[in-house]
């Protein structure tokens, strides 16, 4: 009897162990990434521009690719994240969008006290997947202000975006944000040259 309670111990301990130790599966992780033509044709402004972070609220500024259903309701997906915060990887897409179109004297993201003639300023405001009936959307939402240090004058826009997903998931929601984004890169770049002329 007690050999048989000791068995059933072992046994159950070692199921228990097996089962902790099973495989989970991996995440996929997800970057923005630059895909419109930089147009090269564009006239050289002598003018260097330092892009900080946008503000914005922390939940919206997670890891997390986040959803919403009903209008009410935010959810995130359990096995999708992105490479970095929003805020971090819109931050480094709009300098790089801006450097490779070799347009200006040059653009910074250093927090460093870097002396430059605009600082772009940024909230983002909505940065999600809507569900909508048997569709979803990405929605992408972002207020910018150039400021001119020299003069203390602002410039500002709102940029607001509303794209059909190809598809009802993650991967659908990261294609449209990133088409969103980009469209939104090529938009910044007009704004921020007819403030400049």
């Amino acid at each position: 009897m007690r050999n048989s309670l000791i068995a059933i111990l072992v046994a159950t301990l070692f199921s228990g162990c097996i089962s902790i130790t099973k495989e989970l599966p991996s995440f996929t992780t997800y970057n923005l990434s630059i895909e419109n033509k930089i147009n090269n044709d564009d006239v050289y402004i002598d003018k260097s521009i330092n892009i900080y972070e946008p503000k914005t609220i922390e939940s919206l500024n997670s890891r997390d690719i986040l959803y919403v259903q009903n209008g009410l309701e935010f959810n995130k997906y359990a096995l999708s994240k992105w490479l970095d915060k929003p805020s971090k990887l819109l931050q480094k897409q709009v300098a790089n969008y801006l450097s490779l179109n070799n347009s200006y004297k040059y653009i910074t993201t250093s927090n460093l006290k870097v002396d430059s003639d605009y600082s772009l300023v940024s909230e983002l405001v909505d940065f999600s997947q809507e569900f909508k009936e048997d569709n979803s959307f990405a929605k992408f939402s972002i207020r910018i202000y150039l400021i001119d240090n020299k003069n203390d004058k602002t410039y500002y826009k709102n940029f607001t975006y509303y794209e059909k997903t190809p598809s009802n998931d993650s991967l659908g929601f990261v294609k449209a944000i990133n088409k969103v984004t980009n469209n939104f890169y090529e938009n910044l770049n007009i704004f921020i040259k007819n403030k400049l002329k």
